[in-house]
Protein backbone atom coordinates (compact mmCIF):
# COMPACT_ATOMS: atom_id res chain seq x y z
CA UNK A 1 0.00 0.00 0.00
CA UNK A 2 1.58 3.04 -1.09
CA UNK A 3 1.44 6.02 1.50
CA UNK A 4 0.37 9.46 0.93
CA UNK A 5 2.29 12.15 0.97
CA UNK A 6 1.88 15.40 3.06
CA UNK A 7 1.90 18.62 0.55
CA UNK A 8 3.21 21.66 1.90
CA UNK A 9 0.87 24.18 3.01
CA UNK A 10 2.89 26.76 1.12
CA UNK A 11 4.67 26.15 -1.58
CA UNK A 12 6.25 29.69 -2.27
CA UNK A 13 6.98 30.74 1.63
CA UNK A 14 10.97 30.91 2.53
CA UNK A 15 12.79 28.17 3.65
CA UNK A 16 13.34 27.09 7.23
CA UNK A 17 15.83 28.55 9.13
CA UNK A 18 19.58 27.13 9.84
CA UNK A 19 19.94 24.95 12.58
CA UNK A 20 22.28 26.32 15.52
CA UNK A 21 25.96 25.45 14.82
CA UNK A 22 27.47 22.56 16.23
CA UNK A 23 30.57 22.47 18.68
CA UNK A 24 32.76 21.39 15.68
CA UNK A 25 31.17 24.85 14.30
CA UNK A 26 31.77 26.75 16.63
CA UNK A 27 34.78 25.67 17.48
CA UNK A 28 36.33 26.25 13.85
CA UNK A 29 35.13 30.15 14.62
CA UNK A 30 36.38 30.73 17.92
CA UNK A 31 39.53 29.13 16.14
CA UNK A 32 39.36 31.71 13.44
CA UNK A 33 38.93 34.65 15.55
CA UNK A 34 41.66 33.86 17.74
CA UNK A 35 43.59 33.54 14.57
CA UNK A 36 42.50 36.99 13.36
CA UNK A 37 44.41 38.60 15.91
CA UNK A 38 47.59 39.41 16.52
CA UNK A 39 48.11 38.59 20.35
CA UNK A 40 45.31 35.62 20.15
CA UNK A 41 48.62 33.70 17.05
CA UNK A 42 51.27 34.72 20.52
CA UNK A 43 49.62 33.29 23.41
CA UNK A 44 48.24 30.00 21.06
CA UNK A 45 52.03 29.36 19.57
CA UNK A 46 52.81 29.25 23.38
CA UNK A 47 50.40 27.50 24.50
CA UNK A 48 50.75 24.75 21.19
CA UNK A 49 54.73 24.68 22.70
CA UNK A 50 53.73 24.34 25.89
CA UNK A 51 51.76 20.91 25.35
CA UNK A 52 54.25 19.53 22.86
CA UNK A 53 57.03 19.45 25.18
CA UNK A 54 54.64 18.33 27.77
CA UNK A 55 53.58 15.38 24.98
CA UNK A 56 56.80 14.44 24.53
CA UNK A 57 58.51 15.16 27.92
CA UNK A 58 56.12 13.27 29.63
CA UNK A 59 56.08 10.05 26.69
CA UNK A 60 60.20 9.91 26.92
CA UNK A 61 59.77 9.92 30.85
CA UNK A 62 57.03 7.64 31.74
CA UNK A 63 59.02 4.96 28.64
CA UNK A 64 61.95 5.54 30.66
CA UNK A 65 60.47 4.83 34.50
CA UNK A 66 58.65 2.04 31.98
CA UNK A 67 62.21 0.33 30.84
CA UNK A 68 63.47 0.54 34.24
CA UNK A 69 60.83 -0.93 35.94
CA UNK A 70 60.88 -3.66 33.64
CA UNK A 71 64.53 -4.40 34.69
CA UNK A 72 63.87 -4.47 38.55
CA UNK A 73 60.27 -6.95 38.05
CA UNK A 74 62.35 -9.22 35.80
CA UNK A 75 65.34 -9.52 37.93
CA UNK A 76 63.41 -9.47 41.30
CA UNK A 77 60.46 -11.02 40.14
CA UNK A 78 60.70 -12.45 36.76
CA UNK A 79 59.50 -16.05 36.48
CA UNK A 80 57.53 -16.23 39.52
CA UNK A 81 54.83 -13.95 37.61
CA UNK A 82 53.82 -15.44 34.24
CA UNK A 83 53.29 -11.85 32.47
CA UNK A 84 57.33 -10.96 33.25
CA UNK A 85 58.11 -14.64 32.50
CA UNK A 86 56.13 -14.26 29.14
CA UNK A 87 57.95 -10.52 28.28
CA UNK A 88 61.49 -12.50 28.90
CA UNK A 89 61.10 -14.65 25.66
CA UNK A 90 60.39 -12.10 23.52
CA UNK A 91 62.81 -10.23 21.78
CA UNK A 92 64.55 -7.09 23.51
CA UNK A 93 65.36 -5.18 20.70
CA UNK A 94 61.93 -4.50 20.46
CA UNK A 95 61.54 -2.58 23.99
CA UNK A 96 64.12 -0.50 22.77
CA UNK A 97 62.25 1.01 19.39
CA UNK A 98 60.25 2.93 21.35
CA UNK A 99 62.24 4.79 23.49
CA UNK A 100 64.32 4.96 20.08
CA UNK A 101 61.65 6.88 18.34
CA UNK A 102 60.90 9.14 21.64
CA UNK A 103 64.19 10.03 21.71
CA UNK A 104 65.15 12.87 18.97
CA UNK A 105 61.46 14.50 19.41
CA UNK A 106 62.61 15.02 23.35
CA UNK A 107 65.97 16.91 22.59
CA UNK A 108 64.11 19.35 20.95
CA UNK A 109 61.33 19.79 23.18
CA UNK A 110 62.20 18.30 26.88
CA UNK A 111 65.99 17.59 26.78
CA UNK A 112 65.72 17.15 30.98
CA UNK A 113 63.60 14.13 28.95
CA UNK A 114 65.43 13.09 26.67
CA UNK A 115 68.80 12.77 28.43
CA UNK A 116 66.52 10.32 31.57
CA UNK A 117 65.35 8.31 28.83
CA UNK A 118 69.14 8.08 27.01
CA UNK A 119 70.10 7.09 30.68
CA UNK A 120 67.24 3.95 31.05
CA UNK A 121 67.72 2.99 27.68
CA UNK A 122 71.80 2.41 28.11
CA UNK A 123 70.58 0.44 31.79
CA UNK A 124 68.56 -1.86 29.67
CA UNK A 125 71.23 -2.48 27.05
CA UNK A 126 73.54 -2.95 29.75
CA UNK A 127 71.71 -4.95 32.31
CA UNK A 128 68.56 -5.64 30.68
CA UNK A 129 70.62 -7.09 27.60
CA UNK A 130 73.79 -8.26 28.80
CA UNK A 131 75.40 -5.65 26.85
CA UNK A 132 79.38 -5.54 26.87
CA UNK A 133 81.20 -3.45 24.55
CA UNK A 134 84.54 -4.75 24.45
CA UNK A 135 86.00 -6.57 21.60
CA UNK A 136 86.00 -9.73 21.10
CA UNK A 137 89.31 -11.56 23.20
CA UNK A 138 91.71 -13.49 20.98
CA UNK A 139 91.45 -17.49 22.24
CA UNK A 140 94.96 -18.70 23.32
CA UNK A 141 95.51 -22.10 24.79
CA UNK A 142 94.97 -23.06 28.23
CA UNK A 143 98.47 -24.28 30.76
CA UNK A 144 97.69 -27.32 32.24
CA UNK A 145 97.19 -27.27 35.63
CA UNK A 146 96.53 -23.79 35.82
CA UNK A 147 93.49 -22.86 33.49
CA UNK A 148 90.83 -24.86 31.28
CA UNK A 149 88.88 -24.08 28.52
CA UNK A 150 85.35 -25.48 28.35
CA UNK A 151 82.78 -25.46 25.48
CA UNK A 152 79.05 -25.91 26.18
CA UNK A 153 77.04 -26.95 23.27
CA UNK A 154 73.23 -27.84 22.70
CA UNK A 155 73.61 -30.37 20.05
CA UNK A 156 69.95 -30.98 19.60
CA UNK A 157 68.37 -29.42 15.86
CA UNK A 158 71.76 -28.88 14.95
CA UNK A 159 70.46 -29.31 11.12
CA UNK A 160 73.56 -31.04 10.25
CA UNK A 161 75.83 -28.33 10.67
CA UNK A 162 79.47 -28.92 11.92
CA UNK A 163 80.73 -27.67 14.89
CA UNK A 164 84.47 -28.20 14.04
CA UNK A 165 85.34 -24.64 12.48
CA UNK A 166 84.31 -22.96 15.93
CA UNK A 167 85.80 -25.87 18.14
CA UNK A 168 89.50 -25.60 16.04
CA UNK A 169 89.09 -21.67 16.57
CA UNK A 170 88.55 -21.64 20.53
CA UNK A 171 90.54 -25.48 21.07
CA UNK A 172 88.56 -26.36 23.96
CA UNK A 173 89.99 -28.83 26.73
CA UNK A 174 85.88 -29.95 27.44
CA UNK A 175 83.15 -30.06 25.39
CA UNK A 176 80.11 -30.78 27.76
CA UNK A 177 76.92 -31.56 25.12
CA UNK A 178 73.47 -31.71 26.10
CA UNK A 179 71.28 -33.36 23.75
CA UNK A 180 73.78 -35.62 22.94
CA UNK A 181 72.70 -39.28 24.22
CA UNK A 182 75.13 -42.19 23.35
CA UNK A 183 77.26 -39.84 21.46
CA UNK A 184 80.50 -40.78 23.11
CA UNK A 185 82.17 -43.69 21.27
CA UNK A 186 80.75 -41.64 18.03
CA UNK A 187 83.05 -39.04 18.92
CA UNK A 188 85.91 -40.84 19.78
CA UNK A 189 86.28 -42.34 16.81
CA UNK A 190 85.36 -39.01 14.73
CA UNK A 191 87.98 -37.51 12.27
CA UNK A 192 88.53 -33.80 13.57
CA UNK A 193 88.11 -34.82 17.29
CA UNK A 194 91.12 -37.06 17.35
CA UNK A 195 92.09 -34.11 20.41
CA UNK A 196 89.72 -35.72 22.52
CA UNK A 197 91.47 -38.87 23.82
CA UNK A 198 88.54 -39.46 26.52
CA UNK A 199 84.48 -39.32 26.72
CA UNK A 200 81.61 -40.06 28.59
CA UNK A 201 78.01 -40.22 28.21
CA UNK A 202 75.45 -40.44 30.60
CA UNK A 203 72.00 -39.98 30.14
CA UNK A 204 71.26 -37.00 27.65
CA UNK A 205 74.86 -35.28 28.53
CA UNK A 206 77.91 -36.19 26.92
CA UNK A 207 81.47 -35.12 27.56
CA UNK A 208 84.45 -34.74 25.34
CA UNK A 209 87.68 -34.11 27.31
CA UNK A 210 91.05 -34.07 27.11
CA UNK A 211 91.88 -35.26 30.35
CA UNK A 212 90.66 -38.47 32.13
CA UNK A 213 87.35 -38.49 33.11
CA UNK A 214 87.06 -39.90 36.35
CA UNK A 215 83.01 -40.52 36.85
CA UNK A 216 80.06 -39.59 35.77
CA UNK A 217 76.36 -39.66 37.51
CA UNK A 218 73.30 -38.35 36.27
CA UNK A 219 71.85 -35.97 38.96
CA UNK A 220 68.54 -36.58 40.41
CA UNK A 221 67.16 -34.10 42.78
CA UNK A 222 64.98 -35.03 45.41
CA UNK A 223 60.97 -34.49 44.79
CA UNK A 224 61.08 -33.78 41.15
CA UNK A 225 60.39 -36.43 38.77
CA UNK A 226 63.17 -37.64 36.10
CA UNK A 227 64.43 -37.21 33.47
CA UNK A 228 67.76 -36.09 35.61
CA UNK A 229 67.87 -32.09 34.21
CA UNK A 230 72.05 -32.30 34.75
CA UNK A 231 74.83 -34.82 35.28
CA UNK A 232 78.18 -34.46 37.35
CA UNK A 233 81.37 -35.11 35.63
CA UNK A 234 84.78 -35.70 37.80
CA UNK A 235 88.00 -35.30 35.62
CA UNK A 236 91.35 -35.59 36.41
CA UNK A 237 92.78 -31.84 36.15
CA UNK A 238 96.98 -32.73 36.07
CA UNK A 239 96.33 -34.56 39.73
CA UNK A 240 93.77 -32.23 41.15
CA UNK A 241 89.89 -33.48 40.36
CA UNK A 242 87.33 -30.55 39.11
CA UNK A 243 83.61 -31.39 38.63
CA UNK A 244 81.57 -30.28 35.74
CA UNK A 245 77.79 -30.23 35.54
CA UNK A 246 76.43 -30.28 32.62
CA UNK A 247 72.77 -29.30 33.02
CA UNK A 248 69.66 -28.98 30.84
CA UNK A 249 65.91 -27.62 32.46
CA UNK A 250 62.63 -28.45 30.51
CA UNK A 251 62.06 -26.27 27.87
CA UNK A 252 58.76 -23.92 28.26
CA UNK A 253 58.55 -23.76 24.79
CA UNK A 254 54.61 -25.32 24.57
CA UNK A 255 54.09 -23.33 27.80
CA UNK A 256 55.18 -20.13 25.51
CA UNK A 257 53.53 -20.71 22.85
CA UNK A 258 50.08 -21.34 24.77
CA UNK A 259 50.62 -17.42 26.40
CA UNK A 260 50.53 -16.09 22.93
CA UNK A 261 47.15 -16.49 22.85
CA UNK A 262 46.18 -13.93 25.76
CA UNK A 263 46.78 -16.25 28.73
CA UNK A 264 50.48 -14.20 29.37
CA UNK A 265 47.67 -11.80 30.49
CA UNK A 266 46.59 -13.84 33.64
CA UNK A 267 49.69 -12.50 35.71
CA UNK A 268 47.97 -8.95 35.85
CA UNK A 269 44.04 -9.84 35.32
CA UNK A 270 44.09 -12.77 37.81
CA UNK A 271 44.96 -11.27 40.64
CA UNK A 272 43.42 -12.09 44.06
CA UNK A 273 39.52 -12.46 44.39
CA UNK A 274 39.26 -11.87 40.55
CA UNK A 275 37.58 -14.11 38.62
CA UNK A 276 41.05 -15.05 36.84
CA UNK A 277 42.73 -15.77 39.80
CA UNK A 278 42.20 -19.77 39.67
CA UNK A 279 43.61 -19.71 35.63
CA UNK A 280 47.03 -17.35 37.21
CA UNK A 281 47.57 -19.79 39.58
CA UNK A 282 47.59 -23.24 37.16
CA UNK A 283 49.23 -21.51 34.58
CA UNK A 284 51.86 -20.29 37.80
CA UNK A 285 52.16 -23.75 38.99
CA UNK A 286 55.02 -24.52 35.90
CA UNK A 287 57.68 -21.23 36.70
CA UNK A 288 57.09 -22.43 40.24
CA UNK A 289 57.89 -25.52 39.92
CA UNK A 290 61.03 -24.83 37.03
CA UNK A 291 62.56 -22.16 39.86
CA UNK A 292 62.40 -24.63 43.13
CA UNK A 293 64.11 -27.31 40.51
CA UNK A 294 67.03 -24.39 40.06
CA UNK A 295 67.03 -23.83 43.76
CA UNK A 296 68.15 -27.54 44.66
CA UNK A 297 69.93 -28.23 42.04
CA UNK A 298 71.97 -25.14 43.16
CA UNK A 299 72.38 -26.11 46.38
CA UNK A 300 73.19 -29.37 45.50
CA UNK A 301 76.13 -27.68 43.73
CA UNK A 302 77.27 -25.37 46.37
CA UNK A 303 77.47 -28.37 48.84
CA UNK A 304 80.31 -30.05 46.02
CA UNK A 305 83.89 -30.08 47.65
CA UNK A 306 85.78 -30.04 44.71
CA UNK A 307 85.68 -26.82 42.49
CA UNK A 308 83.07 -26.39 39.89
CA UNK A 309 81.98 -25.57 36.59
CA UNK A 310 78.63 -25.70 35.18
CA UNK A 311 78.22 -25.86 31.76
CA UNK A 312 75.02 -26.04 29.63
CA UNK A 313 70.98 -25.44 28.57
CA UNK A 314 69.33 -23.55 31.45
CA UNK A 315 66.40 -22.46 29.84
CA UNK A 316 66.13 -19.53 31.37
CA UNK A 317 67.15 -15.92 29.67
CA UNK A 318 69.75 -13.81 31.21
CA UNK A 319 68.41 -10.86 33.97
CA UNK A 320 65.65 -13.10 34.91
CA UNK A 321 64.87 -14.76 38.26
CA UNK A 322 66.05 -18.06 37.73
CA UNK A 323 69.29 -16.75 36.20
CA UNK A 324 69.81 -14.77 39.38
CA UNK A 325 69.42 -17.62 41.52
CA UNK A 326 72.49 -19.18 39.33
CA UNK A 327 74.29 -16.08 39.02
CA UNK A 328 73.99 -14.79 42.91
CA UNK A 329 75.49 -18.19 43.66
CA UNK A 330 77.99 -18.54 40.80
CA UNK A 331 80.29 -16.11 38.14
CA UNK A 332 78.51 -15.95 34.87
CA UNK A 333 81.22 -16.55 32.54
CA UNK A 334 80.34 -13.80 29.84
CA UNK A 335 79.19 -11.37 32.42
CA UNK A 336 82.91 -11.24 33.55
CA UNK A 337 84.70 -11.92 30.66
CA UNK A 338 82.63 -11.86 27.47
CA UNK A 339 82.33 -9.31 24.85
CA UNK A 340 78.62 -7.97 22.72
CA UNK A 341 75.28 -10.05 23.26
CA UNK A 342 76.35 -13.39 23.64
CA UNK A 343 73.41 -14.72 22.38
CA UNK A 344 72.53 -18.22 21.69
CA UNK A 345 68.90 -18.69 21.43
CA UNK A 346 66.87 -19.72 18.32
CA UNK A 347 69.85 -19.66 16.08
CA UNK A 348 69.13 -18.68 12.67
CA UNK A 349 65.78 -16.39 12.42
CA UNK A 350 63.70 -14.59 10.48
CA UNK A 351 63.29 -12.31 13.06
CA UNK A 352 63.86 -8.68 11.31
CA UNK A 353 63.98 -7.58 14.66
CA UNK A 354 67.29 -9.45 15.73
CA UNK A 355 68.70 -9.10 12.31
CA UNK A 356 67.91 -12.70 11.68
CA UNK A 357 69.63 -13.86 14.58
CA UNK A 358 68.88 -15.15 18.38
CA UNK A 359 67.76 -12.63 20.47
CA UNK A 360 68.15 -14.14 24.09
CA UNK A 361 71.03 -15.78 26.47
CA UNK A 362 70.08 -18.86 27.90
CA UNK A 363 73.42 -21.46 27.59
CA UNK A 364 75.97 -20.48 30.20
CA UNK A 365 78.93 -21.44 31.22
CA UNK A 366 79.46 -20.67 35.17
CA UNK A 367 81.99 -21.14 37.84
CA UNK A 368 82.39 -21.04 41.28
CA UNK A 369 85.43 -18.94 43.48
CA UNK A 370 87.80 -21.71 42.88
CA UNK A 371 87.90 -20.27 39.12
CA UNK A 372 88.20 -16.80 37.10
CA UNK A 373 87.04 -16.88 33.76
CA UNK A 374 89.50 -15.04 31.32
CA UNK A 375 87.52 -14.94 28.62
CA UNK A 376 84.22 -15.98 27.18
CA UNK A 377 83.08 -15.87 23.13
CA UNK A 378 79.96 -17.16 21.87
CA UNK A 379 79.54 -18.57 18.39
CA UNK A 380 79.22 -16.13 15.81
CA UNK A 381 77.04 -17.83 13.25
CA UNK A 382 76.04 -20.98 12.02
CA UNK A 383 72.07 -22.05 11.41
CA UNK A 384 71.56 -24.04 14.25
CA UNK A 385 69.02 -24.09 17.27
CA UNK A 386 71.70 -23.04 20.08
CA UNK A 387 74.81 -21.78 19.58
CA UNK A 388 77.77 -22.72 21.41
CA UNK A 389 79.35 -21.51 24.15
CA UNK A 390 83.43 -21.19 25.06
CA UNK A 391 84.82 -19.88 28.11
CA UNK A 392 88.53 -19.78 29.47
CA UNK A 393 88.64 -20.81 33.47
CA UNK A 394 92.38 -20.12 35.70
CA UNK A 395 92.24 -22.34 38.84
CA UNK A 396 92.93 -19.52 41.80
CA UNK A 397 94.13 -22.15 44.14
Amino acid sequence: MAWPLKRRADSGSASLPPSPPGWFDRGLKRLGERLADDDSRQRLRVSARRWTRRLWGGSALAYAVFLLLLLVGWRWVGEKNLTLAFLLYLPRQALLLPGAALLFPSLFCHRFAAVVLAVASLAFLFAGMDFRPVPEPAPGPSVPGHSITVMTYNRGQHRNQSLQPFKNRTRPDLIAMQDASGRAAGYLGSEGYEEFSHALDIAEFTLLSRYPIRNAEAVTLPGFSAPPIAARFVIDFNGKEVAVYSVHTISPRDTLLYYRRGAFLYGILGFPGSPLAEKRRSNQAFWDHRIEEIRTLRDRILADPLPVILAGDFNAPAGGYIHGIVSGAFHDAHATAGSGFGFTFPGTTRNPISLGGPWMRIDYLFCDDSWKAVWCITEPDRPSQHRAVVAKFELRK
